[in-house]
């Protein structure tokens, strides 16, 4: 039951996330295309920018092609949790045999911890830490969430 409901924790705030990614992108997709080129970075850091700002990428489509990639990311992770949790639900019901929905809920939360992990290495590329350092420690700390449910999903 508990890792039932910890996959399903997960599951229900990136789903929230995807959702609102897809209902509303602007919220986010700027936000990922102000990182990938270095946009704050360059404002409020024009000297660090001259050093590190080779490192952005300015081309439009790129950006819209992050944002569908982490969409899609999200969403099918969201998909995995889901299937997974429930699964594991139904394994405690006995409906269903517990080592599929355990393979299917640790598929689930790994991907929502590669998309935090995809965040923050990413991130280091476009230095975003300078300008984006709230969303770092967002990223980190959603990175050690998956982590430790993934571990207690997985039994170690």
């Amino acid at each position: 039951m508990a890792q039932a409901l910890l996959v399903a924790g997960l599951a229900g705030w990136l789903g929230i996330g995807a959702f609102e990614n897809i209902r509303v992108p602007r919220a986010n997709a700027d936000m990922v295309a102000d990182v990938i080129a270095m946009r704050v970075i360059r404002t409020e850091s024009p000297e660090l920018f001259r050093l590190v700002g080779g490192n952005r990428i300015e081309s439009p489509l790129f950006h819209k092609f992050a944002f569908a990639a982490i969409v899609i990311a999200e969403s099918l992770s969201v998909i995995l949790m889901t299937a997974g949790s429930l699964g594991l639900l139904g394994a405690l019901a006995g409906f269903w045999a517990v080592e599929p929905a355990k393979i299917i809920a640790a598929a689930g939360v790994l991907g929502f911890t590669l998309v935090w992990s995809g965040f923050l290495v990413g991130g280091q590329w476009f230095h975003y830490f300078l300008g984006h350092q709230e969303a770092q420690h967002t990223h980190f700390m959603l990175a050690i969430w998956g982590v430790v449910v993934f571990g207690i999903v997985v039994g170690f």
